[in-house]
């Protein structure tokens, strides 16, 4: 019997081994060695680090936007596949009918066509960059056949060359993210057909540093709906395109400041990168006109965030207004215009749906733009016909931005190279050698002829577009005098500013605690603003917590929650209980405070789209406000009421789901993050493609984000954090540090799929180079490109 129990151990390690050895090299691809390519001017050498890093020295600035292009299909390609799919609304065709309603609305909105039409206004430098990296892109696909990504056989897909309209369209795409604004007006335009409270609902925006109101006339919400009717509000099943959630925090400290004595940048871009290895790809970049390293978006050449030699760089979302919804006054098959009646432009889409029958659609247009209305994936649940306006429909900039920025010399030049940035809506932070800081938005941002954009308009007024805000009139800051800048997705307008930028803003709560920090009298290292970057004190709690403990200790039953809140030091740690409890407490207050005045099918809408009403219901709260009663009831309810009855139902919630000893209602037992292989995201086998599971500190208010969407299951699930962390000391020649949540290949089982995960989870950092000694020093393979 022992002989046998041993035979089984032996072949069960033999399976093992043998398992480890093929898991490891299914998906493996060349780092070392030659390949032999047909674009390239001069040989190409590619230097990896032990984290994965590709590293590319070229003797042109042709040859290292080739090389880029090569190493991102080597290591991309999958992913850069399925984002192509999805912005040609193709998903359907790979993975059946669950990207249909995706597939939808992408043929709408026409990326393809808004980029195309985009592209001929390039200037002969962009299109050469573009081109430089298509070439390395494609040949990878015509030199490396045998090494395609498992992914690809698992799918069925079969990559086609790449092409610089494709590239434009990534970034229109990227742009698509960025605007919020459809969502929030087909929001208000649900919100006023349902309930007369919509005016009282629309956003607030808090500017900490402005001193005095902004002069804008608030938007009276519109009541053009013909009918109410009961279409219900429905989520995509496509994560991708159901209400993306971007944040970010950027901050640069002046020499002044600095313990080096030269300006030091820090950046953390908040998505959801839970789908491995994540949405950014590390990557250097030399050759003679520049060196650089950092994060590229996977098809896109250039850097997104990071340093060349002379300037650090790193982004948050601004979220420019860049769209209008209209609603057209009909007769038929027509519209009017100007008072004009016209005809509506008619397009058929034909979507391509695996393992089932194609889909026909025809899509209308008048002079603003398609009609979204025409399709339940846009949730307009009213019976009026909205056309949506894009500025990116409208772009004529001779540059994408990004292609570059990798040739500045300083801050001013970085900022005159932003201008080109139509696309996009960031607010980069900048830091250059020289010593001087700034942050500057970008994006094509229209001049409203009414003032505002944050509501539908009626379509029959002409055009009510005046043209664009000027670049150089974008939010700004450069070399304050108080020796330090920053943004954190908040409303960042200096005072008297004249022009209607946007409404849809993060709440103050982070940039108050960048703040906090960085006003100190103290000297910054980088290890300094590195644990800022980590750090998850919240400020909104500092402001709630002593409101709700001084209510539930009114209840003899919740008087054990108040003492934990007072307890907490408003720290969010894996371990705090404070932090679970002010968390659960503070969302059933939300619900109590809100739902009896909003209409039933609009509820998950409403809270979906945090920056909506965060800020706003917070001021609810705090204020007391009238809708602290529960207008369903016939007494009148008090803030402390609703707290008591919040406590209450914490208490009941962690209680079911931790039992009742309260020591172990930490925070991380409740609040997770959760990184998963695309192929298979949940359920069996999910673990054996990488899928990992763990505790998260901080929530939606901390800087070390862990953020997430309010649900009627109660879940706090993370679902965008800080995917990507640098800090750059201008006074340092050979490297930044940095670590992001994933790795640099796409391609399950390889060791660089999540190469940087772990030390991301623990808040280390590694080193980026762009020192070429370091580089060389530090290689583990060499792949030349001849």
């Amino acid at each position: 019997m022992k002989k046998y129990i041993i035979s089984i151990l032996i072949v069960l390690v033999l399976i093992i081994i043998a398992g480890s050895l093929y898991f490891s090299t299914v998906n493996n691809f060349k780092r070392e060695g030659r390949f032999q390519i047909s674009k390239n001017d001069f040989p190409i050498n590619i230097h990896r680090d032990e984290n994965g890093i590709a590293y590319i020295f070229a003797k042109n600035k042709a040859d290292a936007i080739r090389g880029q292009g090569f190493v991102m299909a080597q290591d991309r390609l999958f992913q850069i596949e399925f984002y192509r799919a999805l912005i040609k609304g193709e998903g359907a065709s790979l993975a059946g009918n669950s990207m249909l309603q995706s597939d939808i609305k992408m043929r709408v909105l026409d990326l393809v066509g808004n980029a195309e039409r985009h592209y001929q206004f390039l200037d002969e430098e962009t299109k050469q960059t573009l081109k430089w990296y298509c070439e390395g892109f494609n040949d990878y696909l015509n030199v490396a056949k045998d090494e395609f990504p498992l992914e690809l056989s698992l799918l069925d897909i079969e990559p086609s060359p790449l092409t610089p309209e494709e590239i434009v369209s990534v970034t229109h795409f990227v742009g698509l993210f960025h605007s919020q604004n459809m969502e929030d007006e087909v929001l208000s335009l649900n919100l006023a057909a349902r309930t007369d409270l919509a005016s009282k609902l629309l956003p607030l925006s808090v500017n900490l540093d402005r001193t005095k109101p902004l002069d804008f006339t608030t938007d009276s919400t519109i009541i053009g709906f013909l009918n109410n009717n009961k279409t219900e509000y429905q989520q995509l099943s496509d994560p991708f395109m159901a209400h993306p959630k971007l944040g970010s925090n950027n901050w640069a400290i002046s020499g002044e400041k600095s313990a080096s004595g030269k300006p030091i940048l820090s950046n953390d871009p908040h998505v959801d990168s839970r789908l491995l290895p994540g949405m950014f790809y590390p990557i250097g970049l030399f050759c003679p006109e520049f060196k650089a390293v950092g994060i590229a978006t996977p098809g896109i050449p250039g850097l997104l965030s990071g340093r060349n030699e002379f300037v650090s760089f790193g982004v948050t979302n601004a979220y420019g207004d860049s769209q209008d919804l209209f609603i057209e006054e009909t007769q038929g098959d027509f519209y009017k215009f100007n008072g004009e009646k016209t005809a509506f432009e008619t397009r058929t889409e034909t979507i391509e749906v695996k393992d089932s029958t194609s889909v026909e659609i025809e899509i209308r247009s008048t002079k603003n733009g398609p009609v979204i209305s025409d399709f339940p994936v846009f949730n307009i649940l009213t019976d009026d016909v909205v056309s949506l306006r894009w500025s990116l429909a409208e772009t004529k900039s001779n540059s994408i931005g990004f292609e570059r920025l990798l040739e500045t010399k300083n801050t001013f030049e970085f900022r005159e190279v932003l201008k080109g940035m139509d696309n996009v809506f960031f607010n980069y932070a900048i830091a250059d050698v020289d010593g001087n800081i700034a942050h500057q938005a970008t994006g094509l941002v229209p001049v409203r002829a009414k003032g505002r954009g944050e509501v539908p308009s009626k379509a029959n007024q002409g055009d009510t577009w005046l043209g664009f805000i000027p670049k150089d009139s974008l939010p700004h800051m450069v070399n304050p005098d108080r020796g330090w800048i920053g943004t954190a997705n908040n409303d960042t307008r200096p005072d008297d500013y004249p022009y209607y930028y946007s409404n849809h803003f993060s709440p103050y709560y982070r940039y108050q605690r960048i703040t906090e920090v960085l006003s100190e009298n103290k000297k910054f290292t980088t290890e300094d603003l590195w644990e800022l970057i980590l750090d998850v004190k919240n400020k909104q709690a500092e402001v709630f917590s002593p409101v709700l403990a001084s209510a539930l200790k009114q209840e003899k039953s919740t008087q054990g929650l108040a003492k934990l809140l007072e307890e907490w030091d408003c720290n969010e740690e894996i371990d705090s209980v404070g932090a679970a409890v002010y968390n659960v407490l503070y969302n059933e207050l939300l619900y109590l405070v809100m739902n009896d005045e909003l209409p039933d099918e609009l509820e998950d809408m409403y809270w979906e789209n945090v920056y909506y009403w965060n800020q706003r219901v917070d001021d609810f709260i705090l204020s007391q406000h009238e809708f602290i009663d529960n207008k369903n009831t016939p007494e009148a309810e008090t803030r402390t009421d609703l707290i008591i009855e919040a406590g209450l139902k914490t208490k009941a919630l962690l209680t079911e789901r931790l039992g009742k000893n309260q020591d172990n209602w930490t925070w991380g037992r409740i609040h997770s993050i959760h990184f998963v292989s695309p192929l298979r995201p949940e359920g069996f086998g999910s673990d054996l493609l990488g899928a990992e599971l763990w505790p998260k500190a901080g929530s939606n208010q901390t800087l070390n984000r862990g953020a997430f969407v309010k649900n009627t299951d109660r879940e706090f699930e993370t679902s965008w954090f800080s995917s990507f962390r640098m800090v750059a000391d201008m006074s340092d020649d050979e490297k930044i540090i940095g670590i992001l949540a994933g790795g640099s290949a796409a391609r399950v089982f390889h060791p660089y799929y999540k190469s940087q995960l772990e030390k991301w989870k623990t808040g280390d950092w590694i080193p980026y180079w762009i020192s070429k000694e370091k580089i060389l020093e530090h290689s583990e393979f060499k792949l030349t490109l001849e």
